[in-house]
């Protein structure tokens, strides 16, 4: 039975930068104290769409496996920040790339999409449905930021990330996968933006559209949760920690990767983080930490690598594979995302006028 081995990969940064520095002049708080609670020191704010973001990462993606966009015949997209509901946006980026030979369709585990897109696509290559397909995780998460909120919005930011996974009988490969969900634990983390809850007429409410995060069960959550999750999979596996080379995990927040690893009991140089160039980025973090892992030459052939999330939902999951023999990419791709001539602050500056009347309320009541 052939495996889904991952030959190609590429990541997409938006250009402008939201960093602690300017985070200080908009919510009280200060750079030291963003870094000493989530590690982040720098999050890309995208002048640009969703799709925009897939789309570079995806032919970057494409380019290294050394395949044109028709020679892929499933295309996944993981994101929880849709550019819009119908057509999928995976749709839009098949039109994108001209991939007319691939099957598309959108994903959302939230930030755990990448892992869950992962089992997905590799069990559709091991069941023959396809052999090649390409995965994307993008998100433009500053969207729903209400930069008012320092428990948020010193927290997230835009990417992509994309690979390509293609039928192998080499015996690299996903060996084992293993994911959960906690439907009642998901009130923890919800924004309802982008649902249609409520009356087609219902003008939006900052108060009501705004992200609910609650930090310290999150930070529960994930840390368990990682940790059960990536031990049933190596269990499927049938390996052991010992046998890993390499972890990459969701990079919602250094504290919590810290903490799910030691648990684990994997030193942190068996770890790839990369959370204070690009913040919290959802479905895109996972795939931007293995092409930057790519780049600085921690991934070899053969090594095992897992990969592990949480996100909203709640949801969780872990994968296991066996890198292939090339860790170098077969093209590079000059794509690139139109140039902006915006700073961050007029890029957010919708955002925050828009959850202003909400932090005035909440601050006269507390007056009185």
């Amino acid at each position: 039975m052939p495996r889904a081995e991952i030959t190609g990969w590429g990541k997409c940064v938006p250009p402008v930068k939201l960093t602690n520095d300017d985070l200080e002049q908009m919510v009280e708080t200060s750079g030291d104290w963003i870094v000493a609670r989530t590690g982040i020191e720098q999050r890309g704010i995208s002048h640009v769409e969703v799709t925009d973001l897939a789309e570079v990462a995806a032919l970057r993606a494409l380019a290294a496996a050394g395949l044109e966009p028709k020679d892929v015949d499933l295309l996944v997209m993981a994101t929880v920040t849709p550019e819009i509901t119908c057509p999928s946006n995976a749709c839009f980026l098949q039109e994108r790339l001209g991939a007319a030979n691939a099957a598309a369709f959108d994903l959302n585990a939230a930030c755990s999409g990448w892992v869950y897109g992962s089992a997905t696509v590799s069990s559709m290559i091991e069941s023959g449905i396809a052999e090649r397909v390409l995965l994307i995780g993008a998100e433009k998460l500053h969207f729903v930021m209400d930069y008012h909120d320092r428990s948020t919005c010193i927290l997230f930011g835009d990417g992509a990330g994309a690979a390509v996974f293609e039928a192998s009988t080499s015996g690299a490969g996903f060996l084992a996968h293993d994911l959960g969900a906690d439907g009642v634990a998901g009130r923890t983390m919800v924004f309802p933006t982008l649902g249609t809850r409520g009356e087609l007429l219902r003008p939006r409410n900052p108060a009501e559209d705004r992200l609910h995060f609650e930090g310290q069960t999150v930070f529960k959550i994930a840390v368990r949760g990682m940790e059960a999750s990536v031990r049933r999979a190596l269990q499927r596996a049938d390996m052991t920690i010992d046998d890993v080379d390499l972890v990459i995990p969701h990079q919602a927040n250094r504290r919590i990767i810290e903490a799910a690893v030691r648990r684990l009991g994997v030193p942190l140089d068996k770890v790839m983080i990369n959370i204070a160039d690009h913040g919290n980025s959802a479905a895109a973090s996972i795939p931007m930490a293995l092409a930057d892992a790519l780049a600085q030459e921690r991934v070899h052939s053969g090594d095992v690598v897992v990969q592990t999330a949480f996100g909203g939902g709640v949801t969780w999951g872990s994968s296991v594979f066996r890198w292939g023999d090339r860790v170098e990419p077969l093209g590079l791709c000059d794509a690139d995302l139109a140039p902006c001539d915006q700073t961050v602050f007029e890029l957010l500056g919708a955002n925050r006028e828009f959850f202003a009347p909400f932090h005035q309320i909440t601050e006269a009541h507390t007056v009185e």
